[in-house]
């Protein structure tokens, strides 16, 4: 195993899922991404002291399904899962032919609202590939990704899993903090084409990609989770957005976007021509496609921040301020779903920098900045 795959392993193990000893992993992949499912079984028997399910898939079914790294039949069910995606060439669109499974290799689909809590700890970690590097840069190949990744999670560093801990525990002591203040109202302005104002989700909490089992274990789905984000009321929105960083439409890269909003709603946009289309046949999928439903925004402080472009939405949200059109995430709407923006789809479009201010105020009228700087306040 090299010292990439090898640190990279633990950091989906130690870091992502928990692993602790005496838990037993699943994981699901595919024939591409075999050999690194393996060099994760392999570190994942030197963390549990047991051997590991791998389930190859094709085709969206399973194929086979083995146990490695086991002396022994293994008779203890999984207690986490791993799925690691093989990252395929895009293909283009067919608008007769986007159905949710389409929608899906995209990266568009929106996740259920009201999906129950997990009972598992779960994550997806996408492997690198001369294909996710040609996305990234028309002449790329894997090590593109696997730059990416080494930066994200700081894997050249010694103690690069206590900085990940580390990292996680002020992200979610900052959404405990921002939760105190009931906040109702929310603001974002800076000087590169973006004020725009709107009132957040009754009911809703800020959330993170952290998650917690009711056992009280942590787990990170996306493997890295540095955003802080909230479900926006659908109707509210009121101003203008302009792009600040790359972002992916339906498997192209996007590097100037803006768009105007009223009443919660996208009424008019600018882009180049290709895109322009694309986002056309994005907006035509559903009716609400076009609502702002979610604020999330990351520190400059965070390993994604200095990263241009990963060509994954779950990542590229954590680079900066980010807000989302079409289906919010389940975690930020709180108990009431049907308050909010029901979609089949969902976009993140970057629009912070180093200038964006976000002030909030609570249903008192009493206002707060949220993020200055890059940085969200040590005190409110």
């Amino acid at each position: 195993m090299d010292i990439f795959s090898e640190r990279y392993a633990e950091a989906i193990l130690r870091h992502a899922l928990g692993l602790a000893r005496g838990d037993v992993l699943s994981i699901n992949t595919e024939a591409d991404n075999l050999d690194f499912a393996h060099d994760v079984a392999r570190k994942a028997r030197e963390i549990t002291g047991n051997g590991s399910f791998i389930q190859t898939i094709e085709n969206g079914k399973v194929i086979s399904s083995d146990e490695v790294f086991s002396d022994f039949p293994i008779s203890a069910k999984p207690t986490a899962l791993l799925y690691i995606p093989v990252y395929r060439e895009y293909e283009e669109i067919d608008e007769k032919k986007l159905t949710p499974a389409a929608i899906q290799r995209f990266r568009h689909l929106s996740d259920p609202l009201g999906n129950p809590a997990p009972s598992l700890a779960f994550a997806a970690a996408p492997a690198p590939s001369d294909a996710w590097g040609a996305v990234i840069e028309e002449d790329g190949d894997r090590m593109i990704p696997a730059s990416l990744i080494s930066s994200l999670l700081s894997l050249e560093e010694d103690s690069f899993i206590s900085k990940l801990n580390e990292d996680s525990d002020l992200v979610v002591y900052e959404r405990n903090e921002l939760n105190k203040l009931d906040l109702y109202e929310c603001r974002i302005a800076d000087e590169n084409g973006t004020d725009i104002s709107f009132r957040f989700l009754p009911g809703s909490r800020f959330a993170t990609t952290i998650t917690e089992l009711p056992s009280g274990k942590r787990f990170v789905p996306t493997v890295f989770a540095s955003d802080i984000f909230r479900a926006i009321d659908p109707s509210s929105a009121d101003g203008y957005i302009t792009s600040t960083r790359p972002f992916m439409l339906f498997g192209r890269k996007v590097s100037s976007f803006s768009a105007a909003f009223r009443d919660g709603c996208i009424t008019e946009f600018s882009t180049d021509e290709e895109t322009g289309e694309l986002f056309r046949t994005f907006l035509s999928l559903d009716q609400n496609a076009g609502r702002l439903s979610e604020l999330s925004f990351s520190e400059l402080s965070s390993g994604a921040s200095d990263v241009d472009y990963f060509a994954l939405p779950e990542w590229d949200r954590m680079r900066t301020v980010s807000l989302s059109i079409g289906g919010p995430r389940p975690e930020s709407i709180g108990d009431d779903a049907g308050k909010a923006n029901d979609s089949l789809v969902t976009l993140s479009i970057p629009v912070g920098t180093d200038q964006t201010e976000i002030t909030a105020t609570d249903s008192n009228g009493n206002e707060f900045t949220i993020m200055e700087d890059g940085f969200i306040p040590d005190e409110f």
